[in-house]
């Protein structure tokens, strides 16, 4: 059994007949029906009954059709793989994107661009603080998106979004402990992500007051949402809870939202691959 004579027996279907098989694959119709011969002599039975005008398929071809439709669809995307490997483009696109900055929109979009290129596997790293920008200087992943950037002459730069940080506290823990002002903090927990680097990269900390600091940003939220602290949340992670009365925004001299430039990063004079560039730019036209 050969794919050549697979690719034969469907277009038989498709089209309904062995002249039109043959005229659609370029072949002379005794070639065709060899083909179709050669491979019932193998497997020992009729695909097709030829009494009739057109041919039909037997119980057999039936059976055998129906198991061989997964197969051409498999070879289909193997073609579609070689060709993609023909033109040069990446097996794989690694990105850095600091987990605050996973708006839906931008979800979605990579989604879009992932089914769009589903021969070029596209690895995202979801990590915090300094560390996409490390990863990138590191070569460790093409691209990084991130606000806290500190060696800018490595590297391009643009930026594409930005995200309201919203410093919140459980209603339960506000009511409470009675907030009315800044100073009413000091003795309440300050739940911070940080950074895996000393003197790393931090955002919004009440130097005054009490803090809790975590190595993983997972349950940051969970964290504030159970009255154990207050911190500081994407505005697009928790616009239900805040509009459930769930949590209290914060907003005090000091403390208050914040909006911080989310921005696209890699290295400078980065050779880029073809689909790579094009997410790239698509990135760069990305305004949400």
């Amino acid at each position: 059994m050969t794919i050549d004579q697979l690719i034969v027996f469907h277009k038989i279907i498709s089209l309904g007949s062995f002249k039109a098989a043959a005229n659609a694959l370029h072949k002379t119709q005794p070639a065709i029906s060899f083909s179709i011969k050669k491979l019932e002599e193998e497997l020992q039975v009729d695909l097709f009954d030829r009494t009739n005008y057109r041919p039909i398929l037997t119980t057999y071809g039936e059976a055998f059709f129906q198991s061989s439709i997964k197969l051409l669809e498999e070879m289909d995307k193997l073609e579609l793989l070689a060709q993609s490997f023909q033109n040069k483009n990446e097996a794989s696109i690694d990105l850095s994107l600091d987990g605050v900055c996973l708006k839906p929109s931008l979800l979605k979009f990579l989604k879009e661009f992932s089914d769009e290129h589903p021969f070029t596997k596209i690895r995202m790293n979801f990590d915090i603080l300094g560390d996409p920008q490390r990863r990138v200087l590191n070569k460790e992943v093409q691209f990084g998106l991130t606000h806290f950037i500190t060696e800018m002459s490595s590297l391009e730069i643009v930026p594409i979004t930005s995200i309201q940080m919203v410093p919140v506290m459980s209603r339960e823990l506000y009511e409470a402990k009675a907030i009315k002002k800044q100073q009413d903090l000091m003795h309440i927990d300050q739940i911070i992500v940080t950074d895996k680097k000393p003197m790393g990269p931090s955002f919004g900390i009440y130097q005054e007051g009490k803090k809790w600091r975590l190595e993983d940003s997972n349950f940051k939220q969970d964290i504030i949402l159970a009255g154990l602290g207050w911190g500081h949340l994407a505005y697009h992670s928790i616009e239900k809870e805040i509009e459930s009365k769930n949590l209290v925004v914060l907003e005090f001299e000091d403390i208050h939202p914040r909006d911080l430039s989310i921005n696209l990063i890699r290295l400078k004079k980065q050779h880029l691959g073809p689909i790579a560039k094009k997410l790239w730019d698509e990135l760069i036209s990305f305004h949400q």
